[in-house]
């Protein structure tokens, strides 16, 4: 799947603004640089997403949560799910044309997300 993203990235003279990485683990750091994630719509990597202001788009959800999440997250518009027989490149070609679309979808992110929710969660329990 790299292969195939760092290929459009490319037809798309995207270079300059789009790294394609495999596993990292400095996520934290590169949530606050980003401006879209494209990742499997697990339970951390929504919310830290969310959280982050970042659209995602979705790729293999395993059946059961993380399909919920991934029809949960494109219903709000916070997220695009790339399912098996879709064509990516035009998907990522849409998105990277339409920078409208790219910060609604953001936009859409911050109303769904809830960066107080450990506050809250705290203040109702104390």
């Amino acid at each position: 799947m790299k292969a195939k993203f760092d290929e459009i990235v490319s037809k798309n003279n995207a270079t300059k603004r789009v790294k394609v990485l495999e596993f990292t683990n400095k996520i934290p750091e590169l949530m606050s640089i980003s401006d879209l994630v494209v990742t499997k719509p697990g339970g951390m990597t929504t919310t830290e997403s969310l959280a982050s202001g970042l659209p995602m788009l979705i790729i293999n959800p395993i059946p059961g949560q993380e399909e919920e999440n991934a029809e949960f997250l494109e219903s709000k518009g916070v997220g695009i799910w790339l399912k098996k027989n879709d064509d990516i490149s035009s998907v990522i070609n849409n998105l990277l044309s339409n920078p409208e679309k790219l910060a609604k979808m953001k936009q859409n992110t911050k109303l769904l997300g809830n960066i107080n929710s450990t506050k809250d969660i705290c203040e109702i329990l104390l």
